[in-house]
């Protein structure tokens, strides 16, 4: 596939769920992947899998909330290809169902702004001068949350914002440098990180009634949008977000 054949992705969260699926794709789409993620045995699954399937990949254990982590995962990606990196899909994320007067909110705040909005801030910031070198485009996943809400979510919602909103700024900072930043919006995805949202007959039907197409959707259908936008199909599309929500968004 034009611009991502051949080169250099890295996606973060790749040991499962929707990291796990894009790194997949992109791999079937001819890109070399370093797959990183904090779960060292399992990232290491994902690569072997991809190299079982004749792609090329490499596993980095990855904490994004360190800067330096960060830092050491980019020197060894351009170690280990001996290229830059040309795409950077930020999917690592978590989330915390917490109400604002629980006693753990203040330490879910922390950890859910720590991994989806400053982690993906610390990807960037250490991949730039890769990015620049290649004309990169970054990737990253924001969320439905990041406009609408539900209950519960506070942490998650704000993170997720965050994200759309870097996402646009970035957009700004980096076109000149011939950097593309866009982001996707998943829906519920079934994923293990929706997973209590899907077992909660309620929590579900909030969502349904929203969504056109009435179904979660899967890991995999986020292949073809995270590639549309990792490929020169997309080379005048930079600040969007792009819903991948069965239509929830447009209910």
């Amino acid at each position: 596939m034009q611009g991502i054949d051949q080169a250099v992705a890295v996606v973060t969260g790749a040991a499962q769920g929707n990291g796990r699926a894009i790194a997949i794709g992109l791999a079937e789409a001819g890109a070399r992947i370093v797959a990183c993620d904090i779960q060292e045995d399992a990232v290491i699954r994902v690569a072997e899998e991809i190299r079982s399937r004749g792609g090329d990949a490499v596993a980095v254990t990855l904490d994004v909330t360190s800067l330096k982590s960060c830092h050491i995962a980019a020197l060894d990606t351009q170690r280990r290809f001996g290229l830059p990196a040309k795409i950077l899909v930020n999917s690592a994320g978590i989330i915390r169902r917490t109400a604002p007067d629980a006693p753990s909110f203040d330490d879910d705040w922390a950890a859910v702004m720590a991994v989806n909005a400053t982690g993906s801030m610390n990807m960037v910031r250490a991949f730039l001068p890769q990015l620049r070198q290649s004309s990169g485009r970054i990737i990253n996943l924001a969320s439905i949350m990041s406009v609408a809400a539900n209950p519960g979510l506070t942490a998650y919602a704000a993170s997720k914002g965050a994200v759309l909103q870097m996402t646009r700024a970035l957009a700004h900072d980096l076109s000149p440098e011939g950097i593309r930043v866009n982001a996707i919006a998943p829906g519920v995805i079934e994923t293990p990180m929706t997973l209590a949202t899907r077992e909660n007959p309620e929590a579900l039907a909030r969502f349904m009634a929203h969504t056109p197409m009435r179904r979660p959707g899967k890991p995999e259908e986020l292949i073809g949008p995270v590639l549309f936008l990792a490929s020169d199909a997309s080379s005048y599309v930079t600040g969007a977000l792009l819903p991948v929500d069965g239509g929830y968004l447009a209910a």
